[in-house]
């Protein structure tokens, strides 16, 4: 009972700071997204009120969320099947000094500017980028291809050139717990790579395939960077329509936007724990 206490006392303060700085701010904005703009004081006032909600309805914001959320799941699948290959390659191929050397690789580039990463594919994919110059010298295009900028396709390059590292750690994590000695009996029984691969470290690594996931879907969500500097004018997210309502101070309304998220997100977390089992990711090593 002792160690209970004091193991209850160090871990308080952590706590209440964890519940200061993270959840208390979500909680203000659950409330204030049910108060009533005033415009006597630009200011919102306790009033109970849906009226907000109501208004996400209103000018395709439904239609900018649920696409939101779309491509931030394909940008988390995207970044799977990339980075499930490059985590099986450094754990299970590479030595130990070379996988040192890969991992740090892939954080170079969060060396530098967020805006100067996403900008830099505009020199890549642009008319006059990298990729339609090397195609029109080729000769395998007679013109510069324009669905390269300013598109879907390059808001998922951008995405999954940022978030990609966040899928692949959480994958590393969990591949050191596949057992060597489970793969030595799959490949004793006869199976090949591909069984071994599905059958034995696809199944153990699933919390950190959910993990890896659950980091890209969230961050890319809210992302604003990559779809306004690869997107093109019409291109819009669920942090640009914040943005938009901020400006018009209409304080409860982008309260309710980010209300509606945050549930829809944790109701994914919740889920994907339920099937995934992502509590395994961070269990003791034995």
């Amino acid at each position: 009972m002792f160690l209970i206490r004091r193991g209850l006392a160090l871990a308080s303060p952590g706590f209440l700071l964890v519940l200061t700085l993270g959840f208390l701010p979500l909680a203000i904005i659950l409330v204030w997204s049910f108060w009533t703009w005033d415009p006597a004081t630009y200011w919102i006032r306790p009033d109970f009120s849906f009226d907000a909600y109501a208004q996400i309805g209103e000018a395709g914001r439904w239609h900018v969320i649920l696409s939101s959320l779309g491509k931030a799941a394909l940008a988390g699948v995207l970044c799977l099947l990339v980075g499930y290959p490059a985590a099986l390659a450094i754990h299970f191929v590479a030595s130990r000094p070379l996988a040192f050397v890969l991992m740090g690789a892939f954080t170079v580039p969060f060396f530098t500017s967020y805006l100067i990463r996403a900008f830099s594919w505009r020199l890549v994919l642009g008319r006059n980028g990298l990729i339609n110059s090397w195609l029109l010298d080729l000769g395998l295009i007679s013109e510069p291809l324009d669905w390269l900028l300013f598109s879907n396709f390059a808001v998922m390059v951008g995405l999954v050139a940022s978030y990609l590292p966040f899928v692949i750690f959480p994958l590393l994590l969990s591949m050191r717990r596949v057992e060597p000695n489970f793969i030595a009996a799959s490949q004793d029984l006869g199976a090949g790579f591909l069984r071994t691969l599905f059958t034995v470290i696809i199944p153990l690594t699933k919390p950190g395939i959910f993990a890896g996931f659950l980091f890209v879907f969230v961050m890319a969500a809210g992302s604003s960077t990559e779809v306004q500097m690869l997107g093109g004018a019409g291109a819009s997210m669920i942090s640009i329509i914040i943005n938009d309502v901020m400006r018009v101070v209409n304080f409860p309304l982008a309260f309710a936007i980010s209300a509606v998220v945050l549930v829809l997100l944790f109701a994914a977390v919740l889920i994907g724990n339920r099937i995934f089992g992502l509590t395994k990711l961070f269990e003791d090593f034995k």
